[in-house]
């Protein structure tokens, strides 16, 4: 006789059926995560687990670690910096909702969370692919990062021996290369990105471990994890949208923003980065790695779409003053904003600027308000607006920025929809015909730009707005936005 209520289901994982036990069909189910080990609902080519009848006994399940006794060991030690092979044994906690998960009420940190992906639970022991990694990351990755031969060798050597150390920023080291390979090698994508989100994750929760207590001894990997942080956040999530991903069952496995709520989440991680860097150079200023801090002393190559955007910052100036209705408040928000991207600007077109493109694209977002991000994500077209005429940088950046590729297409399309009302939709001409021509005929060096013509609409001046504006635009260089 049937029994009543029983409702049988074949959709277990392998581990649960090897050892004949009941799957929750969770996504890893409960019994996978308590044992640490891979589920084959996350993987279909994990290997099942010996049952009882094949080659061990009920002793030797029970020897796996409990889950109880894995957070009890978590909490004995004092940060990720412990050996490789204890970090990899609580990859499985770390995923779980513990009181260090990303999903907990009193999360400090909130501009991290928002990259945590919590979907990759790929085995601990990829150590192969691992070994890959590293010597995709001496050999290739770490000399895309600077300009300065001095620092490329500082990335490969000195920082790879710290993330012997401080395993999250051995984890981001990891990350990066995967995720530079995903962009450069289309057939293997998938993979490639599936090991750089896996390794990011591990790299953004050892960060949250140590970010409240910064020290001398932990600083400089915190620095050197920050700096490449910014720069995977960009990768993971440009990839995300020029290759969605999904899991066995057809279900996207990461959720799907628009670009702009991408870009804002990543100008918060900046700043976040931001404060951790700032607190870490007090003490990187000290040691070995001072020389990643100090001025360059040869010429690197010129930007030629940065003097073309500093001609037209005076008639943007012009126009929030004169010819759009604002209110006070926001409008010197805005103006302050703009003078900011004039000053960094400036400041990237110096002789001797290493990494200019990136200098004005991470340094700009340091800067904006809460207020600003806000009117961004709720599509403001005047904040739409002036982040177009930072946009354009994008496209400059992409033959030198593995990571931006595809954001510049993405970010001015999305603003050029979003922007519709003829005021606004004059503010973005430039920018438009700007992008245009460079995407046509890339200008080769700094001489050869031609300027474009002046805005369309009345009484906008073109080339400058005058001795008195351009004065003006000075003395707001050097005030700094309120945040």
């Amino acid at each position: 006789m049937p029994r009543l209520g029983h409702k049988k289901s074949r959709n277990g994982c392998k581990q649960c059926k090897a050892r004949h036990v009941k799957c929750d069909e969770n996504r890893p189910c409960s019994n996978c995560s308590r044992h640490g080990v891979l589920c084959s609902l996350i993987d279909p080519n994990a290997p099942p687990v010996p049952s009882q009848a094949q080659g061990g006994t009920a002793n030797t399940v029970r020897k796996t670690p409990s889950k109880a006794q894995l957070v009890q060991q978590t909490k004995k030690e004092p940060s990720e910096e412990s050996s490789s092979s204890q970090t990899a044994s609580l990859g499985y906690v770390l995923n779980s909702p513990d009181e260090s998960s990303p999903s907990s009420s009193s999360d400090s940190f909130p501009f991290i969370t928002k990259f945590v992906y919590r979907r990759d639970n790929q085995p601990p022991n990829l150590w192969i692919q691992d070994l890959a990694l590293m010597e995709h990351w001496i050999n290739v990755v770490a000399h895309t990062l600077t300009q300065r031969d001095e620092n490329k060798v500082l990335w490969r050597t000195q920082w790879t021996k710290a993330g012997i150390e401080h395993t999250f920023l051995m984890h981001e080291i990891l990350a990066i290369s995967a995720l530079h390979l995903a962009a450069t090698n289309p057939s293997q994508q998938s993979m490639y990105h599936a090991l750089g989100i896996h390794h990011q994750d591990h790299a953004l929760r050892g960060m949250r471990k140590v970010l409240g207590t910064i020290t001398e001894a932990n600083a400089s990997a915190l620095f050197a994890t920050s700096v490449l942080i910014t720069i995977t956040v960009y990768a993971s999530r440009g990839q995300d949208a020029m290759y969605p991903h999904t899991d066995n069952e057809g279900m996207p496995l990461a959720s799907i923003n628009s670009v702009i709520d991408d870009l804002v989440d990543i100008f918060q991680l900046i700043q976040g980065m931001g404060f951790v860097i700032s607190t870490a150079q007090i003490h990187v200023i000290k040691g070995p790695f001072a020389p990643m801090l100090s001025e360059n002393t040869r010429e690197t190559p010129s930007q030629p779409m940065f003097p073309q955007l500093l001609e037209r910052i005076p008639s943007l100036l012009y126009f929030l003053e004169n010819e759009c209705d604002l209110t006070e408040e926001y409008r010197r928000e805005l103006v302050a904003f703009v003078a900011l991207m004039r000053e960094t600007l400036l400041h990237a077109m110096r002789p001797c600027q290493d990494n200019r493109e990136a200098h004005f694209l991470f340094y700009w977002p340091l800067h904006l308000s809460p207020n600003y991000l806000s009117r961004l994500r709720a599509g403001d077209e005047a904040a739409l607006a002036i982040l177009m005429h930072w946009a354009v940088v994008l496209f400059a950046a992409e033959p030198r920025m593995w990571c931006l590729i595809g954001w510049g297409d993405r970010v001015v399309k999305a603003i050029s929809d979003a922007v519709t009302s003829p005021m606004w939709r004059s503010a973005i001409e430039w920018p438009l015909r700007l992008v245009e021509r460079h995407k046509s005929t890339p200008p080769q060096d700094e001489q050869e730009y031609v300027p474009l013509e002046g805005y369309e609409g009345a009484g906008i001046p073109s080339h400058g707005a005058g001795r008195q504006v351009t004065t003006w635009l000075h003395k707001l260089a050097n005030e700094k936005p309120a945040i």
